[in-house]
């Protein structure tokens, strides 16, 4: 006779209780995928070596667009020459240029 009493009680107790597992469990499921997002994927020491020399390509092709028609386009393409020339030296270095 004591089953179905307990029964009851286990089954309000449950019925309580659900909400608030609820809403628990979304805030938790929330924070992992909050995290996950702002998780951002390391670059390699290769990309980033690589990725600065673009980036000064491009910084050098600004320069030599600027100084087109000048007395400094000369020094621009130097410049410019040169890094290309270190772009291509780091591409090879991490095997993503042919030879």
């Amino acid at each position: 006779m004591t089953a179905p009493i307990e029964n009851q009680i286990e089954g309000k107790l449950a019925r309580k209780l659900a909400p608030v597992v609820r809403e628990m469990l979304l805030a938790e499921v929330e924070r992992l995928a909050a995290a996950k997002i702002a998780e951002k994927p390391k670059a390699s020491t290769a990309d980033e070596i690589i990725m600065e020399a673009c980036r000064l390509v491009a910084r050098t092709v600004d320069r030599l667009e600027d100084a087109k028609y000048t007395k400094r386009e000369i020094a621009a393409r130097r410049d410019l020459e040169k890094a290309a020339l270190d772009l291509g030296r780091a591409m090879r270095k991490f095997g993503r240029m042919p030879p």
